[in-house]
């Protein structure tokens, strides 16, 4: 696989793998591998159709080719532009668009006539937004960091986002989000979030001296996720010879 992505990717467009064999030592101490490959040509590209039903406008859709009429053929570029069509079609609801290469070697010329056959595929809602895992924290708190909503259009970059804010609130240690479809239905799916619940709170102890206050003793508790409320309190309290110091914050991000 790896030799057939190098070749791939400069130009060798029907390069293949004859045959390998592995043999190992009499003395079964080393093993000897041995690939018979056949490199072939280099091919340009002479030519790339879209074609297959292009929901959005060609212009739109051109913009995310990588490889153009006189390149040199390389497969890294045609499966990114195919992931790329793809995503875009994901973020506007066509969950499961595909998008098949279809290569033509002229192999007098030595070139390629290349196609992107686009397949949308059925534009898909989301049905319903479902939290699994979150033993401690509310169903709120996850779901004020979603930017997939129920009902809408799939949106897999609204997805992507929604995964990153619930990783950035510190409180669960894994996020992992699946869409199984909707049984009986192929326009429809749920989305599945499940997490897995972390520590969220400290406590920290302090001893220290200086020639001003002798001896310094402090002592701090903080909750970020208090009582699974996605509220942060803390309490702390810190003491020496001169002064006693008492502290209380409560945080609400949320509460405009």
């Amino acid at each position: 696989e790896k030799l057939q992505s190098f070749y791939m990717n400069r130009g060798y467009a029907d390069f293949a793998i004859d045959s390998t064999q592995v043999t190992i030592a009499p003395d079964k101490r080393e093993m000897y591998i041995a690939a018979s490959v056949k490199e072939g040509e280099i091919y340009t590209v002479s030519d790339v159709h879209l074609l297959g039903e292009l929901i959005l406008p060609e212009d739109t859709l051109r913009k995310l080719v990588f490889i153009h009429t006189g390149d040199t053929f390389n497969r890294a570029a045609i499966e990114g532009s195919s992931n790329a069509i793809k995503g875009l079609l994901a973020n506007i609801g066509y969950a499961y668009a595909k998008v098949t290469s279809i290569p033509k070697l002229d192999k007098e010329k030595r070139t390629v006539d290349l196609t992107l056959y686009v397949e949308p595929g059925k534009r898909v809602y989301v049905r319903r937004i479902v939290f699994q895992g979150n033993t401690r924290t509310e169903d709120d708190v996850l779901r004020r960091e979603m930017r997939q909503f129920e009902g809408s259009y799939y949106n897999q970059a609204a997805l992507d986002r929604s995964k990153i804010r619930l990783q950035q609130k510190g409180y669960f240690k894994k996020v992992d989000i699946t869409t199984p479809r909707v049984p009986g239905t192929d326009d429809q799916i749920d989305v599945k979030v499940k997490v897995e619940e972390t520590n969220s709170g400290s406590f920290t102890f302090g001893v220290g001296y200086s020639q001003l206050d002798k001896l310094i003793l402090s002592v701090s508790v903080s909750e970020n996720n208090f009582l699974g409320s996605g509220d942060s309190a803390s309490v702390s309290a810190s003491k020496s010879y001169y002064q006693t110091a008492y502290g209380v914050n409560y945080f609400q991000p949320y509460l405009t």
